[in-house]
C-alpha cells in the first residue's frame, strides 16, 4: 500500500509541473564586439594628455606632472614644491582638476595623486604610451 501511494505521489508530482523539457538557446554567436574608439574628436589620448599637462604646468606650485587619459578620465600624478601645507595641497589638487576639465572638455572625471610612488608609475605608463 505504501509503495502504491509512493508511486501515485511520484506521478502526480511529475505531471503537475509538466513533463516537457525546454532548451534555452544560447545566442553568443550573434554578439558583436566593438573596438573602443580611442580618438576623442580629432585628438588621440596622448595628444589630450599633453594639452592637459600644459595647462597643469601653469599652476605655480606644480614642479612636475604626469597625465594619462583613458576615455573620459584623466589620471594625473603631481609633483609639488616641497614643504607645502595640507590646505595648499588640497587647493592645488582642485586647481589641477579644473585645469584638466578646461583643457579637454570631454574629461568627466579625474584621479589625482601626489604620492611619489604612484606618480612614478603614472610617469612610466605615460612614457610607454608615448612610444
Amino acid at each position: 500500500m505504501k509503495k502504491q501511494a509512493g508511486l501515485i505521489l511520484f506521478f502526480v508530482a511529475a505531471l503537475l509541473p509538466g513533463c516537457r523539457a525546454e532548451m534555452t538557446e544560447n545566442n553568443l554567436s550573434q554578439l558583436h564586439f566593438v573596438k573602443y574608439d580611442d580618438m576623442e574628436g580629432e585628438k588621440s589620448p596622448e595628444e589630450r594628455a599633453v594639452a592637459i599637462k600644459r595647462r597643469i604646468y601653469q599652476i605655480d606650485e606644480v614642479t612636475g606632472c604626469a597625465v594619462v587619459v583613458e576615455g573620459h578620465t584623466a589620471i594625473i600624478g603631481l609633483r609639488l614644491k616641497e614643504n607645502m601645507e595640507q590646505n595648499d595641497m588640497s587647493r592645488v589638487k582642485k586647481e589641477a582638476d579644473s585645469a584638466a576639465k578646461e583643457a579637454d572638455e570631454s574629461i568627466q572625471s579625474t584621479s589625482i595623486t601626489m604620492n611619489s610612488y604612484i606618480v612614478s608609475l603614472i610617469e612610466d605608463m605615460e612614457q610607454k604610451r608615448a612610444g
